[in-house]
């Protein structure tokens, strides 16, 4: 290789490999951020799924305390036994349903408060994979012209204006 390459090579060969190196680390990065949010997002979903099981489940005790109580409500003789779907309750019973029914109502509004949480999480993420989405695509175009630039040059040893002006005449 000769000592003096015209800054036209230099630089050709400068773009091709920086290009090449953008290309192939903007990858690498984009590999390992796509780890990281994989396991992020399965665990918000994974809560997401829970919490909203667990609602749905508060929700249908919530339904069928409510027809018990209302039941109770519109039997008028006072009777010691309840039956509600095949279920007898006694008074004892039915007085803890009705203590039971303002904790279920709190408990639910937590899990309810938990689900917008988890979902601030997830929407939090996505907005993180759309901003590395855009990011990469931009280095990884912004690579892809700089190296097919560098070695279309590089190969077809296009010169520049000024390796002209120092070739003898």
């Amino acid at each position: 290789m000769p000592l003096f390459m015209p800054t036209a090579q230099r630089f050709y060969k400068f773009t091709a490999i920086l290009g090449t190196l953008l290309i192939i680390s903007i990858l690498i990065f984009s590999w390992i951020r796509v780890e990281k949010f994989e396991s992020t997002i399965s665990d918000v979903f994974e809560e997401i799924v829970t919490a909203r099981l667990e609602v749905d489940g508060l929700k249908e005790q919530l339904q069928h305390i409510d027809n018990v109580l209302r039941v109770v409500s519109k039997n008028e003789l006072g009777d010691e036994i309840v039956t509600v779907d095949g279920i007898e309750y006694s008074s004892y019973e039915i007085k803890r349903l009705r203590s039971e029914r303002s904790s279920m109502l709190l408990h639910i509004k937590e899990k309810e408060l938990e689900l917008e949480g988890s979902s601030g999480i997830k929407q939090h993420v996505m907005n993180e994979v759309r901003l590395l989405f855009v990011i990469s695509l931009s280095f990884l175009l912004l690579g892809t012209l700089m190296s097919a630039f560098g070695y279309l040059g590089w190969y077809f040893k296009i010169e520049m204006f000024e390796d002209r002006r120092r070739r003898p005449r």
